[in-house]
Parts: structure tokens; C-alpha cells; sequence
């Protein structure tokens, strides 16, 4: 997102952001006013500087549904993953109580 500096109606200076970041087009947002010219620009610098660190991490609620969905995603993924290996286990146990059955029943007759 990207800030700029305009002239308030009173006199202050506002800080808003660029036209093409409005969520609605017909509503300007602003961030903040100051009295004067020099220290919004300040302010709309250290706003635009990608150094800049704010000491924040931001997450939208778009990247945390996603996060979410993906943390879902993989639980069900490794459930899968664990009941198809208990299939396996049970299967390969069945087949080896069905041969020791036959190599028994071979054995007796």
C-alpha cells in the first residue's frame, strides 16, 4: 500500500491512501492528519519505506482463513495417512494368522 500527503479543508494535512488501494472507490482513506506539511511528509515516508519495520505482523482475515484451511487441510491429510497405515498393519497381521492356519493345517494333514 502506498500513502501521499494532501491538504485538509481546515488547514491540517491528511495522510490517505493512494486512490488505487480504496476498497470502495468513492471513499478516500485516511490515515491520519498533522498540522503541518513537513511532518506528514515524515510520516508518509517511513509509511511507504518497505525497510520500515512497524513491529507488527499483519495478517489480513483473507490470510488467516487460509492459514486455517490449510492447517485443516493437512490434520486430514496425515489422518488419512495414519488409518490407511493401520489398514495395512491389520491386513499384512491377517495374512500372517491365515499362513501360520495353512502351514499348520499342512502340518496335520
Amino acid at each position: 500500500m502506498k500513502w501521499e500527503v494532501k491538504e485538509l479543508d481546515d488547514g491540517r494535512w491528511g495522510i490517505f491512501l493512494c486512490k488505487k488501494y480504496w476498497k470502495f472507490k468513492d471513499k478516500p482513506v485516511m490515515y491520519s492528519a498533522a498540522v503541518n506539511k513537513e511532518s506528514a511528509e515524515r510520516r508518509v515516508n517511513r509509511l511507504n519505506d518497505p525497510k520500515y519495520d512497524f513491529g507488527v505482523n499483519y495478517v489480513t482475515v483473507k490470510q488467516a482463513r487460509e492459514a486455517e484451511r490449510k492447517k485443516k487441510a493437512e490434520a486430514r491429510e496425515a489422518e488419512k495417512q495414519r488409518k490407511a497405515a493401520e489398514r495395512a498393519a491389520k491386513k499384512a497381521e491377517r495374512a500372517a494368522k491365515k499362513a501360520e492356519r495353512e502351514k499348520k493345517k499342512h502340518a496335520d494333514s
